[in-house]
């Protein structure tokens, strides 16, 4: 296994680490938890950091690929602000970030084939509606973060496909 599937894959299992529910049974109920605080940010700084090789070796044009280091750079700013503390809302700067992230999902998923295409594309429409709802004062629904999560591990795992020659 090539040096950049395995930073990919890697990736995809460190955003699974925060973003997939696990069942967990306590006081006598099972419930769904997912790691938070700045464990969770942590495992964000490292999954973003992981994908810079996928970033570097997915074929895409020069322009799409600056939008995919644009994404992993503002999103560990993000995540590396919240956990040195800052109070400040990161939801709506990871909205704009993710603005940016479809140019690079949409143009290196087609570049790639119509798997890793639709891949992109469906966590780019994901992205575009938890914009538009943020626009329009609302929150998406729970289950509506968890497909995007699953869309994310979707994508990461067809790039590791993509660049199984890499």
């Amino acid at each position: 296994m090539s040096t950049v599937v395995a930073t990919t894959l890697a990736a995809l299992v460190l955003f699974a680490a925060f973003h997939v529910p696990v069942p967990l049974r306590r006081d006598g109920a099972w419930r769904a938890v997912t790691l938070t605080g700045p464990p969770a940010m942590a495992c964000g700084i490292g999954y973003h950091l992981l994908l810079l090789p996928a970033v570097a070796a997915l074929p895409a044009p020069p322009w799409a690929v600056a939008a995919g280091y644009a994404w992993m750079f503002a999103d560990i700013i993000l995540d590396a602000a919240a956990v040195a503390g800052s109070q400040l809302d990161h939801g709506p700067l990871r909205d704009g970030t993710h603005v940016v992230s479809a140019v690079w999902l949409l143009a290196a998923g087609w570049t790639n084939g119509p798997l890793t295409g639709l891949a992109g594309t469906a966590l780019s429409l994901a992205f575009g509606v938890r914009l538009v709802a943020a626009a329009a004062g609302r929150r998406p629904d729970r289950w509506f973060f968890h497909l995007n999560a699953a869309l994310n591990v979707v994508w990461m795992a067809t790039v590791a496909l993509a660049l199984r020659g890499a």
